[in-house]
This record gives C-alpha cells, structure tokens and sequence, in this order.
C-alpha cells in the first residue's frame, strides 16, 4: 500500500510556540489528520521548519504502525527532503536527529518526496497548513514520535 501525507508547520512568535500539520490519505481515499504543537527551546529557535519535520516523522511513523510499504510526503520546505537524504548538512541537533531519524525509517518504509507551491491553491498542502495553524491552539505536550 502506498500513502500520501502532506506536511506543513507553522509558528507563533507570540506564545513562543512551533506546530506541526500533516495530511494522510491512503489508497482508498480515507483521511487522517494530525496536529499539535510545542515549545521546546530548541524547537522555538528553528520555528516553523521544527514543526516541518515534526509532521514529516510523524507521517512516516503512521505509515510504519500500519504496515504501509510507501509513503510519499509532499512538502514545501526544501530542508524536508535535502536533511532527510543528506543533500544538505546538518548543523544542529535538531537537523541531525531529523535525518537519523528519517534514514533509519528509510529502511523499513519507501519513502519518496515531493516538492509543492506553497500557498498556491494546491488541496492537500493548504490542509495541511491549516492544521499546523490549529496546531497552534493546542496545549504543548510531550510529541508522539
């Protein structure tokens, strides 16, 4: 089976906060939403793109819990494909455990990635984009990855 998840993040320079947004529809046509945010120092300092590989792993996550053989992540941000195959270095530790992590999952699940425009009309990216903004409503909490 192969899955689509769009991934988006978001940032609120107000309450301090980074939130994750993530799209996945299976072969089938159903849906699930992810979302939620958090305010990790670290995390706060990359802002937006922290919550862009959030919704990344997770999607990946979902796709290894359910037995998915490929997962196509649609993006906006470069950094989303480039840390996770090494295109780009990593040079924090955010980054770092971002493309550890990814490579490993690599293993196990096909991962493929596809660059969008954001903020172009395209369904499944402004989605996701708007549950990374509801993200931010919720309470920050420990992240389910």
């Amino acid at each position: 089976m192969t899955v689509d998840a769009f991934v988006d993040g978001s940032f609120d320079p107000a309450v301090g906060r980074y939130a994750y947004g993530c799209l996945i529809t299976d072969e089938t046509g159903n849906e699930v939403e992810l979302c939620g945010c958090g305010n990790d120092p670290e995390g706060v300092k990359q802002r937006n793109v922290t919550g862009e590989m959030i919704a990344a792993m997770l999607a990946v996550k979902w796709a290894l819990k359910n037995g998915v053989d490929e997962i196509v992540i649609h993006y906006d941000y470069t950094g989303i494909e480039n840390w996770a195959t090494a295109q780009w270095k990593t040079n924090n530790d955010l980054t770092r455990s971002y493309k550890e992590t990814m490579q490993a999952w690599a293993k196990r699940v096909k991962i493929r990635f596809v660059k969008v425009a954001a903020h172009k009309g395209i369904e499944g990216n402004e989605r996701a984009d708007g549950l990374a903004k509801k993200g931010l409503t919720c309470e920050p909490g420990v992240l389910p990855i």
